[in-house]
């Protein structure tokens, strides 16, 4: 038996449902975008500091800066990259950049310290020289 004020059941329903299912969306695709783009930081960074550790007795630490720029800019173009003088025949290659955020529902939670709507990423690694 069908009673007449139960017509709208189903899009009261989908009202209610809708915006969580969409957040829940909405962060996976943020959640995938953020963790891609990690992925790629941390692999730039790794090539860096093999490059560095390979290259950095032939040279120098002007060159193999230069050459860490170009991987990262390579895998990412907002990467940017830094070489402090090694010690203790290690190098580190610190890598940091800014990522764009791809949905406006997670801006408050993960926008930058600069107050855009990009989130901060960064990747280091240290190997030893060769």
């Amino acid at each position: 038996m069908c009673l007449k004020n139960e017509k709208g059941q189903a899009m009261v329903e989908l009202a209610l449902v809708l915006p969580v299912l969409l957040l829940i969306l909405c962060g996976i695709f943020e959640f995938g975008w953020i963790f891609s783009n990690q992925i790629l930081a941390n692999n730039a960074s790794r090539e860096a500091a093999r490059y560095a550790a390979v290259h950095f007795n032939d040279d120098g630490l002007t060159a193999v800066q230069t050459h860490a720029d170009s991987i990262a800019t390579s895998y990412h173009s907002s990467f940017d990259t830094t070489i402090p003088m090694p010690a203790a025949e290690q190098i580190t290659v610190n890598l940091e950049g800014k990522i764009p955020l791809l949905t406006p529902f997670f801006n408050a939670f993960l926008e930058s310290a600069d107050g855009d709507d990009c989130y901060d990423m960064s990747a280091a690694c240290t190997m030893r020289i060769e």
